[in-house]
């Protein structure tokens, strides 16, 4: 990213050659310039359009004091560049970029004043995948770095905890957006789950070596489970008739089988030894999760069964 110095520079030069210019909007096309480097003319014919305008007066005037701070991604698109006001899924999505962009962010709630946007817009490289970006650096940097009791030495118990749980769970949900992405429902795995591998839940003595927190985490994973399972078996093929839509026999049959790779995924998950020895805990304990948990997985295997059934049958039937 350009530093302070090269920006003033820029707005600068842009100043001397457009007199008449918004000096918000040449210190953001001196970023554009210098991160992207768009051919000549790109960024002013991409803020020149009718949309462009639109979105730079919702970014550059609107007031925030209420609700998330404005964002203004630009990227290289098709014949220039392209502006959007917000962030891509990721790169599965539906016209997902190919190449890095640039984001905008107000830091202040009032508008940037006319003169600058200087200390009022936060700008820097956006990824092509900025959720996979985030979930790798959540995942490779800052859930070793807060596992590693060197860097919270000094910290209380209960801190340390906190911080891991609200660390692990927001990596939990980047996690299943990227799957939901892809169409499939993928179940986090609660904190402490890395050692269910290694415990012997036939063991008497099971129910003393695990912490209180981790079987709580674990019962708070059964309840958000099954609540995903309910979503994926109440789906049904019948939903775009509702939208006005007029779905072909082969909309319903990608439907169902969509549904069943799915469920396949979900029943994979709820083999994994982890996951077994979580439910083994459970059971050890008599906790009155751990019927949940057999309700949960019959109704995957019970949904499994049914998509076979309906997908063959209709196969036969369009083949007709």
């Amino acid at each position: 990213m350009p530093s302070a110095e090269e920006l003033a520079a820029l707005a600068a030069e842009n100043a001397a050659e457009e007199p008449g210019a918004d000096p918000r909007l040449r210190l953001l096309g001196a970023c554009v310039a210098q991160s992207l480097r768009p051919a000549a003319g790109a960024w002013e014919r991409c803020a020149g359009t009718a949309e462009g305008e639109q979105l730079l007066q919702a970014f550059l005037g609107r007031d925030a004091a209420e609700g998330p701070r404005p964002l203004l991604v630009v990227r290289p698109g098709p014949g220039g560049l392209t502006m959007r006001p917000g962030l891509d899924a990721g790169p599965g999505a539906a016209g997902s970029p190919r190449a890095k962009g640039l984001f905008f962010l107000r830091t202040r709630p009032e508008p940037p004043g006319p003169d600058s946007p200087r200390g009022a817009v936060l700008c820097g490289d956006l990824p092509v995948a900025p959720l996979e970006h985030l979930a790798a650096l959540f995942s490779e940097v800052v859930i070793p770095m807060l596992a590693n009791e060197k860097n919270r030495q000094d910290w209380p118990h209960m801190v340390c905890q906190d911080v891991r749980q609200h660390a692990h769970s927001l990596h939990c949900d980047l996690l299943v957006i990227l799957e939901q992405v892809k169409g499939k429902t993928l179940l986090p795995l609660p904190v402490g789950s890395e050692k269910m591998a290694y415990v012997d839940s036939q063991s008497e003595t099971v129910s003393d070596a695990i912490d209180k927190s981790v079987i709580y985490a674990i019962e708070s994973a059964v309840v958000k489970w099954s609540h995903q399972v309910q979503m994926v078996l109440k789906r049904e093929s019948s939903q775009p008739l509702f939208q006005g839509e007029n779905p072909t026999p082969k909309v319903e049959l990608d439907f169902w089988k969509s549904r069943s790779e799915d469920l396949e995924y979900i029943y994979n998950q709820l083999r994994m030894i982890k996951v077994r020895g979580m439910a083994g805990l459970l059971d050890k304990l008599q906790s009155s999760y751990f019927p949940a948990f057999k309700a949960m997985f019959r109704n995957v295997v019970a949904g499994e069964d049914q998509q076979i059934f309906l997908q063959i049958h209709l196969t036969q039937f369009l083949m007709e």
